[in-house]
C-alpha cells in the first residue's frame, strides 16, 4: 500500500481550506506483487489484485517478469477490473515501468477497508498511518516501508 500527498506542494491555507472542506488531500494506492505473470496464473494474480485492491483508489499488479504470452489476457482484464500493470524492475526499483495504467477511483471503499482491519492488523495499522496523516498534514507519520510486508 501507498499514500500519495496530493497537497505536498500547495500552500498552508489550501491545505487547511482541503481539509475543512473535506475533499481528497491522499490517494490510497493497492499493489499485488508476484515474481511471475504467465499464461498459466494470469487469472489468480489478477483476481487477487481485484480482491486486494478493491478498496483503493488505485489498484496494481506488480511483478519482476510477466510474459508476453500473459499480455493479451492482462490487457483484456484491465479493461473490464480497472487494475493496473507495472514491470518491476528488481535491480532498480526506480526503473520499473506501468505497462497498464490504473483507472482510478474517486472514492475509497470504507466498507471494504473496515472488512480488512478486522481481519489483518497490518492493515489496521496502516489506516491508522492515514488517519494520523490526514490530523497532522505530515505524510511521514508511520513506518511505511516494513521490512518483509
Amino acid at each position: 500500500m501507498a499514500l500519495e500527498d496530493l497537497g505536498r506542494e500547495w500552500d498552508r491555507e489550501i491545505r487547511a481550506c482541503v481539509q475543512q472542506v473535506g475533499a481528497q488531500r491522499a490517494r490510497l494506492w493497492s499493489f499485488e506483487v508476484k515474481l511471475l505473470i504467465n499464461r498459466a496464473n494470469v487469472r489468480e494474480a489478477w483476481f487477487q489484485a481485484v480482491s486486494n485492491s478493491s478498496w483503493a483508489n488505485l489498484g496494481y499488479l506488480v511483478a519482476a517478469d510477466i510474459q508476453e504470452s500473459a499480455m493479451k489476457e492482462l490487457r483484456l482484464l484491465s479493461a473490464s477490473y480497472g487494475i493496473g500493470l507495472i514491470r518491476l524492475d528488481i535491480n532498480d526499483p526506480n526503473e520499473s515501468e506501468v505497462l497498464i495504467p490504473a483507472r482510478e477511483r474517486g472514492d475509497i471503499d470504507w466498507d471494504a477497508c473496515n472488512r480488512l482491519a478486522q481481519e489483518n492488523s497490518d492493515f489496521q495499522n496502516i489506516v491508522s498511518w492515514v488517519r494520523q496523516f490526514h490530523q497532522t498534514d505530515n505524510a511521514l507519520v508511520g513506518d511505511w516501508d516494513v521490512p518483509g510486508n
